[in-house]
């Protein structure tokens, strides 16, 4: 029994390796997108939804589990961090998904601050099921949030201060539009 574990270790070991090599010659700098969706995986259904949703408006989104299923979600590690990192290099904005599920994640947080310092263009997404409400983190309440209004999306600080998501991924703050 004991050597039938080391052989699977090993064997896991050795897969792991081979995954992480394949990983890196498919990692390509030069691929930008405009979006880094910062999510759960347990909200998987209305991520992959959201993703759409953002590319049918003509933005790129990059989503760990769909570009990078290599890395491992469930602990945090020197190599996923630097995958990640090296990814919202590659993003011009961040928009978190935040749920109950969001609460539980090791990682969020964490990207939610490494692009606030590189960018600073984060925007929050509350996923609400009915009849619910957002009560989200105090530190959630100093970004704006995202927002679907007749089929298109807008960034939105306040009830009248908004703007597209197109010109905010491109740099443009909400505006008070009275």
């Amino acid at each position: 029994m004991r050597q039938t574990t080391r052989l699977s270790e090993g064997g896991e070991k050795q897969f792991s390796k081979y995954r992480l090599m394949e990983a890196g010659k498919a990692f390509s700098y030069t691929t930008k997108y405009d979006v880094f969706l910062s999510h759960s995986f347990d909200d998987a259904r209305i991520v992959l939804l959201i993703k759409e949703m953002i590319e049918e408006a003509g933005h790129t989104v990059y989503v760990d589990w769909m570009e990078d299923d290599h890395l491992d979600r469930g602990r945090v590690n020197e190599a996923t961090a630097r995958t990640l990192r090296d990814r919202m290099n590659q993003c011009l904005s961040l928009i978190y998904l935040t749920s109950q599920s969001a609460a539980q994640s090791l990682w969020m947080p964490w990207e939610l601050g490494y692009m606030d310092a590189k960018t600073g263009r984060i925007a929050v997404a509350p996923i609400l099921e009915d009849n619910e409400s957002f009560e989200g983190r105090e530190y959630l309440g100093l970004y704006p949030y995202l927002d679907l209004t007749v089929g298109r999306f807008f960034i939105q600080r306040a009830p009248r201060e908004w703007t597209s998501l197109q010109q905010w991924i491109a740099g443009e703050n909400p505006q008070l539009h009275v």
